[in-house]
Protein backbone atom coordinates (compact mmCIF):
# COMPACT_ATOMS: atom_id res chain seq x y z
CA UNK A 1 0.00 0.00 0.00
CA UNK A 2 2.79 2.43 1.07
CA UNK A 3 4.65 1.91 -2.73
CA UNK A 4 1.05 1.91 -4.53
CA UNK A 5 0.22 5.31 -2.89
CA UNK A 6 3.81 6.82 -2.98
CA UNK A 7 3.55 6.34 -6.45
CA UNK A 8 0.72 7.12 -7.90
CA UNK A 9 -0.86 9.76 -5.52
CA UNK A 10 1.39 12.85 -5.11
CA UNK A 11 1.80 14.75 -8.71
CA UNK A 12 4.27 16.81 -10.44
CA UNK A 13 7.96 17.38 -8.38
CA UNK A 14 6.63 15.30 -5.52
CA UNK A 15 6.38 12.39 -7.63
CA UNK A 16 9.96 12.01 -7.75
CA UNK A 17 9.66 11.54 -3.54
CA UNK A 18 6.88 9.13 -4.36
CA UNK A 19 8.99 7.29 -6.38
CA UNK A 20 12.39 7.13 -4.37
CA UNK A 21 9.85 5.69 -1.17
CA UNK A 22 8.47 3.24 -3.27
CA UNK A 23 11.84 2.11 -4.44
CA UNK A 24 12.89 1.71 -0.30
CA UNK A 25 9.85 -0.62 -0.20
CA UNK A 26 10.64 -2.48 -2.75
CA UNK A 27 14.06 -3.18 -1.43
CA UNK A 28 12.65 -4.04 2.46
CA UNK A 29 10.37 -6.57 0.07
CA UNK A 30 13.58 -8.06 -1.01
CA UNK A 31 15.42 -7.89 1.77
CA UNK A 32 12.67 -9.69 3.83
CA UNK A 33 10.64 -11.72 1.85
CA UNK A 34 13.51 -12.70 -0.91
CA UNK A 35 14.99 -15.76 0.14
CA UNK A 36 11.40 -17.47 1.22
CA UNK A 37 9.27 -16.37 -2.33
CA UNK A 38 11.70 -17.98 -4.67
CA UNK A 39 8.68 -18.73 -7.07
CA UNK A 40 7.96 -15.50 -8.09
CA UNK A 41 11.59 -15.07 -9.34
CA UNK A 42 10.59 -17.86 -11.81
CA UNK A 43 7.04 -16.14 -12.71
CA UNK A 44 7.06 -15.33 -16.60
CA UNK A 45 6.25 -11.58 -15.73
CA UNK A 46 9.44 -11.66 -13.54
CA UNK A 47 11.77 -13.62 -15.37
CA UNK A 48 11.15 -10.81 -18.62
CA UNK A 49 12.00 -7.78 -16.62
CA UNK A 50 15.29 -10.30 -15.60
CA UNK A 51 15.59 -10.98 -18.87
CA UNK A 52 15.93 -7.45 -20.34
CA UNK A 53 18.34 -5.86 -17.79
CA UNK A 54 20.60 -8.84 -18.54
CA UNK A 55 20.67 -8.35 -22.22
CA UNK A 56 21.28 -4.67 -21.36
CA UNK A 57 24.21 -6.12 -19.57
CA UNK A 58 25.53 -8.26 -22.00
CA UNK A 59 25.92 -5.10 -24.82
CA UNK A 60 28.03 -3.64 -21.92
CA UNK A 61 31.76 -5.26 -22.72
CA UNK A 62 30.77 -4.43 -26.57
CA UNK A 63 30.43 -0.57 -25.97
CA UNK A 64 31.98 0.25 -22.96
CA UNK A 65 34.00 3.50 -23.78
CA UNK A 66 33.28 5.60 -20.05
CA UNK A 67 31.59 5.12 -17.00
CA UNK A 68 28.34 6.65 -18.34
CA UNK A 69 27.93 3.35 -20.16
CA UNK A 70 27.50 1.18 -16.94
CA UNK A 71 24.51 3.49 -16.15
CA UNK A 72 22.27 1.63 -19.33
CA UNK A 73 21.06 -0.96 -17.07
CA UNK A 74 21.01 1.51 -13.87
CA UNK A 75 17.79 2.77 -15.82
CA UNK A 76 15.82 0.00 -15.93
CA UNK A 77 16.82 -1.25 -12.58
CA UNK A 78 13.52 0.14 -11.44
CA UNK A 79 11.56 -2.52 -12.92
CA UNK A 80 12.62 -4.71 -10.51
CA UNK A 81 10.34 -2.79 -8.37
CA UNK A 82 7.51 -5.25 -9.81
CA UNK A 83 8.98 -8.48 -8.87
CA UNK A 84 9.76 -6.82 -5.06
CA UNK A 85 6.16 -6.30 -4.77
CA UNK A 86 5.07 -9.73 -6.43
CA UNK A 87 7.39 -11.47 -3.15
CA UNK A 88 4.96 -9.84 -0.70
CA UNK A 89 1.84 -11.13 -1.68
CA UNK A 90 2.40 -14.54 0.31
CA UNK A 91 3.67 -12.91 3.21
CA UNK A 92 1.59 -10.31 3.80
CA UNK A 93 -1.93 -12.17 3.59
CA UNK A 94 -3.86 -9.52 2.52
CA UNK A 95 -3.72 -7.53 -1.09
CA UNK A 96 -5.61 -4.56 -1.72
CA UNK A 97 -8.40 -5.32 -3.86
CA UNK A 98 -8.91 -3.91 -7.40
CA UNK A 99 -11.68 -1.57 -6.24
CA UNK A 100 -9.31 0.16 -3.57
CA UNK A 101 -6.31 0.39 -6.07
CA UNK A 102 -8.57 1.74 -8.87
CA UNK A 103 -9.85 4.83 -6.20
CA UNK A 104 -6.31 5.53 -5.38
CA UNK A 105 -5.49 5.75 -8.94
CA UNK A 106 -8.32 8.31 -9.68
CA UNK A 107 -7.87 10.33 -6.51
CA UNK A 108 -4.34 10.80 -8.13
CA UNK A 109 -5.37 12.27 -11.17
CA UNK A 110 -8.04 14.29 -9.76
CA UNK A 111 -5.17 15.60 -7.06
CA UNK A 112 -3.29 16.40 -10.50
CA UNK A 113 -5.96 18.16 -12.72
CA UNK A 114 -6.80 20.51 -9.52
CA UNK A 115 -3.24 21.64 -9.20
CA UNK A 116 -2.78 21.81 -12.75
CA UNK A 117 -5.66 23.16 -13.21
CA UNK A 118 -4.56 26.13 -10.41
CA UNK A 119 -1.43 26.89 -11.88
CA UNK A 120 -3.08 27.24 -15.48
CA UNK A 121 -5.84 29.47 -14.83
CA UNK A 122 -5.34 30.97 -11.42
CA UNK A 123 -0.95 31.58 -11.89
CA UNK A 124 -1.34 31.78 -15.59
CA UNK A 125 1.60 29.29 -16.37
CA UNK A 126 0.94 27.76 -20.30
CA UNK A 127 1.97 24.46 -19.32
CA UNK A 128 1.69 23.28 -15.87
CA UNK A 129 3.93 20.38 -14.28
CA UNK A 130 3.48 21.37 -10.72
CA UNK A 131 7.24 21.55 -10.49
CA UNK A 132 7.88 18.69 -12.93
CA UNK A 133 7.96 18.68 -16.53
CA UNK A 134 4.55 18.82 -18.63
CA UNK A 135 5.01 15.71 -20.08
CA UNK A 136 6.15 14.08 -17.31
CA UNK A 137 3.27 15.63 -15.60
CA UNK A 138 0.54 14.61 -18.21
CA UNK A 139 1.88 11.22 -18.98
CA UNK A 140 1.70 10.26 -15.33
CA UNK A 141 -2.03 11.61 -14.98
CA UNK A 142 -3.06 9.51 -17.94
CA UNK A 143 -1.69 6.65 -16.52
CA UNK A 144 -3.57 6.71 -13.25
CA UNK A 145 -6.54 8.08 -14.64
CA UNK A 146 -6.81 5.32 -17.41
CA UNK A 147 -6.27 2.59 -14.79
CA UNK A 148 -8.98 3.44 -12.37
CA UNK A 149 -11.31 2.12 -15.18
CA UNK A 150 -10.18 -0.88 -13.60
CA UNK A 151 -12.64 0.09 -10.84
CA UNK A 152 -15.50 -0.25 -13.17
CA UNK A 153 -15.06 -4.01 -13.50
CA UNK A 154 -14.16 -5.11 -9.87
CA UNK A 155 -16.86 -3.95 -7.76
CA UNK A 156 -20.66 -4.35 -8.73
CA UNK A 157 -22.19 -1.39 -6.94
CA UNK A 158 -24.14 1.83 -8.40
CA UNK A 159 -21.68 4.02 -7.39
CA UNK A 160 -18.49 2.16 -9.47
CA UNK A 161 -19.77 4.82 -12.56
CA UNK A 162 -17.45 7.20 -10.55
CA UNK A 163 -14.23 5.29 -12.26
CA UNK A 164 -15.17 6.22 -15.77
CA UNK A 165 -13.97 9.88 -14.48
CA UNK A 166 -10.61 8.93 -14.56
CA UNK A 167 -9.90 8.74 -18.54
CA UNK A 168 -11.70 12.14 -18.75
CA UNK A 169 -9.25 13.39 -15.70
CA UNK A 170 -6.23 11.77 -16.89
CA UNK A 171 -6.68 13.78 -20.73
CA UNK A 172 -7.89 17.01 -19.26
CA UNK A 173 -4.41 17.42 -17.39
CA UNK A 174 -2.91 16.21 -20.76
CA UNK A 175 -4.53 19.24 -22.29
CA UNK A 176 -4.08 21.66 -20.16
CA UNK A 177 -0.32 20.68 -20.38
CA UNK A 178 -0.39 20.54 -23.98
CA UNK A 179 1.24 17.33 -24.10
CA UNK A 180 0.79 15.74 -27.51
CA UNK A 181 2.19 12.64 -26.76
CA UNK A 182 0.33 12.20 -22.85
CA UNK A 183 -3.40 12.92 -24.87
CA UNK A 184 -2.84 10.59 -27.88
CA UNK A 185 -1.86 7.94 -25.04
CA UNK A 186 -5.16 9.06 -22.94
CA UNK A 187 -7.40 8.60 -26.00
CA UNK A 188 -5.77 5.27 -26.68
CA UNK A 189 -5.96 3.48 -23.47
CA UNK A 190 -9.15 4.98 -23.05
CA UNK A 191 -10.66 3.45 -26.39
CA UNK A 192 -8.90 0.36 -25.40
CA UNK A 193 -10.40 -0.20 -21.69
CA UNK A 194 -14.10 1.25 -22.54
CA UNK A 195 -13.78 -1.27 -25.53
CA UNK A 196 -13.26 -3.81 -22.95
CA UNK A 197 -15.62 -2.71 -20.50
CA UNK A 198 -18.44 -2.39 -23.49
CA UNK A 199 -18.09 -5.91 -24.31
CA UNK A 200 -18.86 -6.78 -21.33
CA UNK A 201 -21.43 -4.23 -19.28
CA UNK A 202 -23.03 -3.03 -22.29
CA UNK A 203 -26.10 -5.05 -21.40
CA UNK A 204 -26.03 -2.61 -18.20
CA UNK A 205 -28.33 0.46 -18.84
CA UNK A 206 -26.30 2.59 -16.34
CA UNK A 207 -23.07 2.12 -17.90
CA UNK A 208 -24.82 3.04 -22.10
CA UNK A 209 -25.88 6.06 -20.06
CA UNK A 210 -22.89 6.61 -17.95
CA UNK A 211 -20.25 5.96 -20.89
CA UNK A 212 -22.84 8.60 -23.44
CA UNK A 213 -22.51 11.34 -20.84
CA UNK A 214 -18.87 10.77 -20.38
CA UNK A 215 -18.15 11.15 -24.02
CA UNK A 216 -20.18 14.06 -24.59
CA UNK A 217 -17.97 15.19 -21.82
CA UNK A 218 -14.78 14.75 -23.16
CA UNK A 219 -15.79 15.67 -27.05
CA UNK A 220 -17.10 18.78 -25.44
CA UNK A 221 -14.11 19.47 -23.61
CA UNK A 222 -11.78 19.03 -26.60
CA UNK A 223 -14.13 20.85 -29.11
CA UNK A 224 -13.63 23.98 -26.46
CA UNK A 225 -10.21 23.69 -26.61
CA UNK A 226 -9.59 23.61 -30.11
CA UNK A 227 -11.96 26.56 -30.67
CA UNK A 228 -9.78 28.54 -28.31
CA UNK A 229 -6.63 28.44 -29.74
CA UNK A 230 -4.98 25.04 -28.81
CA UNK A 231 -3.45 24.55 -32.25
CA UNK A 232 -1.51 21.57 -30.07
CA UNK A 233 -4.93 19.80 -29.15
CA UNK A 234 -6.09 20.24 -32.37
CA UNK A 235 -2.76 18.54 -34.15
CA UNK A 236 -2.45 15.50 -31.63
CA UNK A 237 -3.05 13.09 -34.50
CA UNK A 238 -1.58 15.20 -37.55
CA UNK A 239 1.34 15.56 -35.25
CA UNK A 240 2.19 12.07 -34.33
CA UNK A 241 1.95 11.20 -37.99
CA UNK A 242 4.55 13.54 -38.48
CA UNK A 243 6.91 12.22 -35.80
CA UNK A 244 9.67 10.88 -38.04
CA UNK A 245 9.52 13.40 -40.85
CA UNK A 246 10.80 17.02 -41.02
CA UNK A 247 7.88 19.57 -41.44
CA UNK A 248 10.05 22.99 -40.94
CA UNK A 249 8.37 23.22 -37.73
CA UNK A 250 9.90 23.28 -34.15
CA UNK A 251 8.92 19.27 -34.09
CA UNK A 252 11.73 18.61 -36.40
CA UNK A 253 13.67 18.68 -33.16
CA UNK A 254 11.78 15.01 -32.89
CA UNK A 255 11.68 13.92 -36.32
CA UNK A 256 16.21 14.56 -35.89
CA UNK A 257 16.33 12.62 -32.76
CA UNK A 258 14.70 9.53 -34.48
CA UNK A 259 16.43 9.78 -37.84
CA UNK A 260 20.01 9.61 -35.08
CA UNK A 261 18.64 6.30 -33.63
CA UNK A 262 17.88 5.19 -37.35
CA UNK A 263 21.59 6.03 -38.18
CA UNK A 264 22.68 4.24 -35.30
CA UNK A 265 21.06 1.30 -36.02
CA UNK A 266 22.59 1.48 -39.39
CA UNK A 267 26.16 1.25 -38.13
CA UNK A 268 25.95 -0.88 -35.03
CA UNK A 269 22.67 -2.81 -35.54
CA UNK A 270 23.40 -5.62 -32.99
CA UNK A 271 24.34 -4.12 -29.47
CA UNK A 272 24.51 -0.11 -30.36
CA UNK A 273 26.96 2.73 -29.26
CA UNK A 274 26.05 2.65 -25.39
CA UNK A 275 24.36 5.00 -23.19
CA UNK A 276 27.45 7.49 -23.11
CA UNK A 277 27.28 8.07 -27.07
CA UNK A 278 23.34 8.24 -27.89
CA UNK A 279 23.87 11.53 -28.47
CA UNK A 280 27.12 11.58 -30.86
CA UNK A 281 25.35 10.71 -34.16
CA UNK A 282 22.81 13.68 -33.49
CA UNK A 283 24.97 16.14 -33.01
CA UNK A 284 27.16 15.24 -35.71
CA UNK A 285 23.94 14.67 -37.95
CA UNK A 286 22.43 18.24 -36.94
CA UNK A 287 24.99 20.77 -35.69
CA UNK A 288 22.47 23.20 -35.94
CA UNK A 289 19.67 22.04 -33.38
CA UNK A 290 22.79 21.69 -30.95
CA UNK A 291 24.06 25.45 -31.46
CA UNK A 292 20.36 26.80 -31.31
CA UNK A 293 18.83 24.58 -28.64
CA UNK A 294 22.11 23.71 -26.83
CA UNK A 295 22.68 19.81 -26.01
CA UNK A 296 20.45 16.84 -25.16
CA UNK A 297 21.23 13.94 -23.23
CA UNK A 298 19.15 11.26 -24.48
CA UNK A 299 16.49 10.74 -27.76
CA UNK A 300 13.25 11.80 -26.18
CA UNK A 301 11.33 8.33 -26.94
CA UNK A 302 12.36 5.13 -25.32
CA UNK A 303 12.15 3.03 -28.56
CA UNK A 304 15.16 5.42 -29.59
CA UNK A 305 17.01 5.34 -26.41
CA UNK A 306 16.82 1.40 -26.25
CA UNK A 307 17.82 1.20 -29.85
CA UNK A 308 21.03 3.51 -29.94
CA UNK A 309 22.36 2.56 -26.72
CA UNK A 310 21.90 -1.39 -27.55
CA UNK A 311 21.19 -1.98 -30.58
CA UNK A 312 18.34 -4.43 -31.65
CA UNK A 313 19.28 -6.26 -28.22
CA UNK A 314 17.92 -2.93 -26.92
CA UNK A 315 14.92 -2.91 -28.72
CA UNK A 316 14.40 -6.59 -27.87
CA UNK A 317 15.06 -5.79 -23.63
CA UNK A 318 12.32 -2.51 -24.20
CA UNK A 319 10.14 -4.85 -25.74
CA UNK A 320 9.95 -7.45 -22.52
CA UNK A 321 10.00 -4.80 -20.86
CA UNK A 322 6.51 -3.59 -22.28
CA UNK A 323 4.96 -7.19 -22.72
CA UNK A 324 6.01 -8.15 -19.18
CA UNK A 325 2.33 -7.43 -17.20
CA UNK A 326 0.76 -8.88 -20.18
CA UNK A 327 2.56 -11.87 -19.49
CA UNK A 328 0.27 -12.60 -16.29
CA UNK A 329 -2.64 -13.33 -18.90
CA UNK A 330 -0.18 -16.57 -19.99
CA UNK A 331 -2.40 -18.08 -16.29
CA UNK A 332 -5.45 -19.36 -16.74
CA UNK A 333 -6.48 -17.49 -13.62
CA UNK A 334 -5.62 -14.32 -14.65
CA UNK A 335 -7.37 -14.37 -17.65
CA UNK A 336 -10.53 -14.93 -16.20
CA UNK A 337 -10.12 -11.90 -13.95
CA UNK A 338 -11.12 -9.15 -15.84
CA UNK A 339 -9.54 -6.70 -13.24
CA UNK A 340 -5.97 -8.06 -13.80
CA UNK A 341 -6.78 -8.52 -17.77
CA UNK A 342 -7.64 -4.79 -18.32
CA UNK A 343 -5.22 -3.43 -16.02
CA UNK A 344 -2.41 -5.29 -17.52
CA UNK A 345 -4.13 -4.41 -21.13
CA UNK A 346 -4.37 -0.48 -20.08
CA UNK A 347 -0.85 -0.45 -18.73
CA UNK A 348 0.96 -1.90 -21.13
CA UNK A 349 -1.02 -0.15 -24.10
CA UNK A 350 -0.10 3.47 -22.10
CA UNK A 351 3.68 2.70 -21.46
CA UNK A 352 4.02 1.22 -25.37
CA UNK A 353 2.00 4.16 -27.06
CA UNK A 354 3.68 7.52 -24.99
CA UNK A 355 6.73 5.75 -25.46
CA UNK A 356 6.98 6.45 -29.02
CA UNK A 357 7.21 9.62 -28.24
CA UNK A 358 8.29 10.29 -24.93
CA UNK A 359 11.10 8.57 -22.08
CA UNK A 360 9.18 6.81 -19.88
CA UNK A 361 12.14 4.45 -18.88
CA UNK A 362 14.99 5.56 -16.72
CA UNK A 363 14.96 6.68 -13.00
CA UNK A 364 11.48 8.29 -13.22
CA UNK A 365 8.33 8.56 -11.53
CA UNK A 366 6.57 6.72 -15.11
CA UNK A 367 8.93 3.74 -14.44
CA UNK A 368 7.72 3.44 -11.23
CA UNK A 369 3.71 4.29 -12.15
CA UNK A 370 4.49 1.09 -14.92
CA UNK A 371 6.43 -1.11 -12.49
CA UNK A 372 4.17 -0.45 -9.52
CA UNK A 373 1.33 -0.93 -11.23
CA UNK A 374 2.28 -4.21 -12.69
CA UNK A 375 3.85 -5.36 -9.51
CA UNK A 376 0.12 -4.65 -8.08
CA UNK A 377 -1.74 -7.00 -10.42
CA UNK A 378 1.76 -9.78 -10.36
CA UNK A 379 0.46 -9.73 -6.44
CA UNK A 380 -3.42 -9.40 -6.17
CA UNK A 381 -3.02 -12.26 -8.98
CA UNK A 382 -0.23 -14.34 -7.04
CA UNK A 383 -2.71 -16.53 -4.29
CA UNK A 384 -5.54 -16.94 -7.02
CA UNK A 385 -3.14 -18.31 -9.10
CA UNK A 386 -1.56 -20.85 -6.42
CA UNK A 387 -5.13 -21.85 -5.54
CA UNK A 388 -6.72 -22.19 -8.87
CA UNK A 389 -3.67 -24.85 -9.39
CA UNK A 390 -3.55 -26.57 -6.18
CA UNK A 391 -5.08 -29.86 -6.60
CA UNK A 392 -7.89 -31.16 -4.75
CA UNK A 393 -7.61 -33.39 -2.39
CA UNK A 394 -10.23 -36.42 -0.80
Amino acid sequence: MIAIIATIIPPGYLAYIGSYVALIAAIIAVVTCGWREKPVLLHPTSLAILASIALICGTLPWVYHAPQDLLAPVLILPMLTTIALGLLARPAGRVPRPTTFAFICLAGSFIALVGGAYEHFVLGLYRPGLGNNPIHYSTLAAMSGCLALVGMISSSARWRYVFLCGPVLGLACAIIADSRGPMLGALVMSAFGLVMLTIWLWRETMFRIALLVISAIAAGAVAYLMQSGSDRVASVVQSGLNLFTFTGSPDDIRAAFYASAFEILQTSPLVGLGLGQIMVPFEELFPDFVIALGRFDNLHADWANFAAMAGIVGLIAWVLLLVSPMLLLLDRAARQDRSTVLGTTVLATGQLVMGVSNATFGILPQTMMFAVAAGYFLAWMRPRSAQMHTPLRD
